[in-house]
């Protein structure tokens, strides 16, 4: 089987999208295999073709993480338009923003319970270096406060990413100090060894999963945290004896440890950025063809109410959406669940039919004297401007007389009274709607001087 476009005998298009054909070669032969090819749609090429360019590290492709993905968006995900990023960016800011003070909180409790830990064992005695331990976790605890205090102002609004690393970072630095500051030389420390590795797991889970960060830097900054600890804590451990059952193999251990947690942190970060990304796409489609309904429904009602009176109008827009009467509609239900497929039940195929009778009626028809003999001299624009010029004005009579139109032929304009709203005084206003027409029509003829009789209906 080959992909490309050839000439064959046998040729056959499904839909519009894609084609193939069949050949048996030069010699028209049968033979046991067939030359087969297929041709897409050329948008079906074209959105192949875009979806195949999105390539990931060292010239490997992957698959999209998320709709209207840009290029190594696995690296850097984000949106192939700026002003869709700009838009994305605006609506996930309050949650990032409380996220991220989530994280504050978190850092806040675990530092003061630290400190208040420290203060009291180095009072009593049992802690070496209690004080440089304590003014390392006040001064996380001070400095994570001024953080949290700035996430309510407009400035960390414009500056949310600086924020972010400067708290990565000062978590960072402040946890290799505390290695530097309890080494294990002469004495215990205060902080084991299983202690420390403890923290600097749970400040790479914070940096990776709360920490609102780029995922390129979160990586750029725990990539060298996790380097500078297991450095600092192979220096300044050498030689001594830390009673480690897994003897020359625990560095190799520790770095295996160290990147596994990479890992699940990386897979958290992605999944969580594509997901929200792609979270988005849906719900932003679901809120533009809610919107796109909307405004169909509405020009849908606004063309039903020109051309129908309100009654009716109602009625026909509530039958749209379920029978207009309740009885008729649960007989329709009835029946639609009762027939059979291919039945002859005639109310499960056809929509109900509206019908009243009303006895007290006034109808009025008008016609314009003399508009045959001037229609004769005039082009199909003039005459058209000319009887909507003078029925918008009937129009007008009927809403003030309480009439309702019926329809327009030519320059015959029908009108009733009574109906669909019954009405006592039905008679009177259908003359009342005739002699407005004449005044109409003497009015219509000063303003626009054709110099015809117009004074007659």
């Amino acid at each position: 089987m080959t992909i490309g476009t050839s000439s064959g005998r046998y040729e056959q298009r499904l839909g519009s999208s894609v084609s193939f054909s069949r050949s048996r070669g030069p010699s028209q032969q049968v033979d046991d295999e067939e030359d087969i090819q297929f041709s897409a749609a050329p948008y079906i090429q074209t959105y192949l073709a875009h979806n195949s360019r999105l390539a990931g590290c060292c010239g490997t492709f992957l698959p999209i993480p998320f709709e209207r993905a840009a290029p190594r968006s696995w690296w850097d995900p984000r949106f192939d338009s700026d002003i869709l990023e700009g838009q994305y960016r605006h609506s996930v800011f309050p949650q990032f923003r409380l996220r991220f003070q989530y994280a504050l909180l978190y850092i806040l409790t675990v530092s003061l319970s630290w400190f208040v830990y420290f203060v009291t064992t180095g009072l009593q005695g049992k802690t070496n270096h209690w004080i440089a331990i304590t003014i390392t976790f006040s001064s996380l605890f001070l400095f994570t406060g001024c953080v949290l205090v700035f996430t309510c102002t407009d400035f960390y609004r414009h500056h949310p990413r600086g924020f972010s690393a400067s708290v990565a970072i000062v978590m960072t630095l402040l946890s290799l100090a505390l290695i530097i500051f309890d080494p294990t030389l002469g004495h215990p420390a205060d902080i084991t060894p299983v202690g420390q590795f403890s923290l600097c797991v749970e400040i790479l889970l914070l940096i990776y999963t709360v920490i609102p960060l780029p995922l390129y830097l979160a990586v750029s900054i725990c990539s060298v945290y996790s380097i500078a600890f297991e450095v600092l804590t192979a220096y300044l451990n050498t030689g001594v004896q830390t009673h480690d059952s897994t003897g020359d193999y625990g560095f190799a251990i520790r770095a295996l440890l160290q990147l596994c947690v990479h890992l699940i942190g990386f897979h958290i970060l992605i999944m969580t950025k594509v997901r929200m990304r792609g979270t988005f796409m849906k719900v932003g489609q679901s809120l533009l063809v809610r919107r796109q309904l909307e405004m169909e429904q509405q020009m849908k009602q606004t063309m039903i109410h020109s051309v129908m009176p309100p009654k009716v109008a109602a009625w026909l827009m509530s039958e749209t959406g379920g029978w207009g009467d309740d009885e008729i509609g649960r007989d329709t239900l009835k029946s639609k669940r009762g027939s059979t497929p291919g039945g002859n039940d005639v109310r499960s195929l056809f929509r109900p039919f509206n019908m009243h009778h009303m006895e007290n009626v006034s109808i009025l028809f008008a016609d314009i004297v003399g508009f045959t003999k001037m229609s004769s001299n005039k082009t199909a624009e003039e005459l058209v401007g000319i009887l909507n010029d003078l029925f918008e004005r009937f129009d007008d009579l009927c809403a003030i007389n309480g009439c309702e139109k019926i329809s327009t032929l030519g320059d015959c304009y029908y009108c009733v009274a009574g109906c669909p709203e019954p009405k006592l005084d039905h008679a009177k206003s259908c003359v009342e709607m005739g002699l407005g027409m004449i005044d109409a029509i003497k009015q219509f003829d000063s303003e626009r001087n054709e110099g015809e009789s117009f004074d007659q209906t």
